[in-house]
């Protein structure tokens, strides 16, 4: 017989085995140790999950691992162009810097971070930061941990207050984790992000005091200043101008404005 042909008569007796069980012309024996077919139970997991809360909550835990990619992906806003490269930078003093390097309106042109590491959009900005930490704490401004808030690139030619509103406080999702995850004690908020979070008039009236931040239930320490791109504006003002005493003016404001950064970085000592 070949094997077509056993394939062909083992067909047959399956399909009248069948017939035969479910006119119920024979009987099924088991041994007595083996346990009844009917006792049985088969576990399973669904791969649909159960709820949309569940869905949530693994996206949020994909999210939170993916934080170190190159471009991070977040779903949590609408209208999003892109992740921010390199949003997040670690340090290992426990004070977290929020800041952002996006365009937030028409004025500004769009930005993407080029260089590993990179934290602000320029050389200048980095050294004025930098030199400014060293006075007031004696290490590298790279002890910090950075973050950029919101984490994502928008367009900045048709988005509205209330789409940044919305946009910001989303992503304390990602304030807050960064927060928990590695034990920060304090955070300084600057320029941009200040105002995205709280409007140009409040950012201003909150410029440097430290008030609370609720951030979901969690409340941090936080310090509201400038971005130190504001120094680096009043150096190339200074660079331009053919005038004595404009040139005398805007290092009577550097000087200020350096002065100010000193004091409002000096309110956050007490969490190193």
């Amino acid at each position: 017989m070949d094997q077509k042909s056993i394939l062909g008569r083992f067909a047959d007796i399956l399909t009248e085995t069948k017939f035969l069980i479910q006119n119920k012309s024979i009987s099924v024996y088991r041994l007595q140790e083996e346990q009844d077919p009917n006792d049985i139970v088969f576990p399973w997991k669904s791969k649909v999950p159960e709820s949309i809360e569940i869905q949530k909550k693994q996206q949020k835990e994909n999210q939170r691992k993916n934080k170190d990619l190159i471009n991070f992906s977040c779903t949590l806003c609408q209208g999003k162009l892109s992740g921010v490269r390199q949003f997040l930078h670690k340090g290992r003093k426990p004070v977290l810097v929020l800041h952002y390097s996006g365009a937030t309106s028409p004025k500004e042109k769009p930005f993407t971070k080029t260089k590993p590491n990179q934290i602000f959009k320029d050389k200048l900005t980095e050294n004025s930061w930098g030199e400014l930490i060293q006075k007031v704490f004696g290490f590298s401004f790279e002890e910090f941990y950075y973050q950029e808030y919101p984490a994502c690139n928008f367009s900045n030619m048709d988005s509205k207050d209330s789409d940044w509103q919305t946009r910001v406080e989303n992503c304390k999702f990602h304030v807050k984790d960064t927060v928990e995850e590695y034990g920060i004690k304090s955070i300084v908020i600057l320029g941009s992000s200040a105002k995205l979070l709280f409007g140009a008039d409040k950012a201003k009236e909150f410029l440097g005091k430290e008030t609370k931040w609720d951030l979901s239930g969690l409340s941090i320490p936080i310090v509201t200043t400038r971005s130190p791109e504001a120094l680096v504006f009043l150096g190339e003002k200074a660079k331009k101008t053919d005038s004595e005493s404009n040139l005398f003016q805007y290092g009577k404001e550097k000087q200020e404005l350096e002065e100010s950064f000193i004091s409002h970085l000096s309110l956050i000592k007490a969490y190193l």
